[in-house]
């Protein structure tokens, strides 16, 4: 775990890959628990999108950023999870060349900082696994050197084996200790929207096989 820090955190919503942890609730319907098993869920890179929103005069910046990897476990007796997610901090994409360049070098250093990263650690709430049921989970996320306990809420949907997870949320980018880009007339807005959707695959493993699992799937 990354010593906590004052440190700035990017303005761009790449924090968005917390709401991949809530897909590990899913897990936590008594009928299907088998006994002894840890709830493990791996999600597909190519199947999550990262999108974020930026209001500000005159431009109204829009973009994405991609999943690296990402892989969790959770105990369903618990609630209690680990694992790692991971955001290709360079990946960031408005279609604007000189600002994606500047996000990159100057705020988020992706030469020192080249990925962002959620640790899941428990699952606050949850709805009736039926269907579409809300979801809350909170965690650590590390941005730039620094980390930052996040909360989320979301939807969340299983069919068989595959979890989709659906949510939207903002980020105070200003308060967490970033520099406000506004200047004189350009204005920006001082958080910024995320809007995230994944799908992962459920498995059930032995708490051995699951910590295997998690610790090949860490970042070096």
């Amino acid at each position: 775990m990354i010593p906590r820090t004052r440190s700035a955190v990017v303005r761009e919503p790449l924090i968005g890959i917390v709401l991949i942890a809530l897909i590990c609730r899913l897990a936590i319907a008594a009928d299907s628990v088998p006994p002894g098993k840890l709830a493990t869920l791996e999600l597909d890179p190519a199947k999550t999108t990262i999108g974020y929103s930026l209001e500000g005069w005159p431009h109204h910046t829009q973009g994405t950023f991609a999943l690296k990897h990402g892989v969790i476990r959770l105990d369903p007796q618990t609630g209690k999870m680990d694992g790692v997610i991971v955001v290709d901090a360079a990946s960031g994409n408005s279609g604007h060349s000189l600002r994606d360049d500047r996000m990159k070098s100057s705020v988020l250093e992706v030469g020192r900082f080249p990925e962002i990263t959620f640790v899941p650690q428990q699952v606050v709430s949850h709805g009736s696994a039926q269907g579409e049921f809300p979801v809350t989970v909170r965690g650590v996320m590390s941005l730039h050197g620094a980390q930052h306990d996040f909360t989320v809420n979301a939807t969340v949907r299983r069919d068989g084996n595959e979890v989709t997870i659906h949510c939207n949320f903002t980020i105070p980018f200003v308060e967490w200790g970033l520099e406000d880009p506004s200047i004189l007339m350009f204005k920006v807005a001082k958080e910024v929207a995320v809007s995230f959707t994944a799908v992962a695959r459920l498995s059930w493993n032995s708490p051995t096989a699951a910590s295997a699992r998690m610790k090949s799937a860490s970042p070096p």
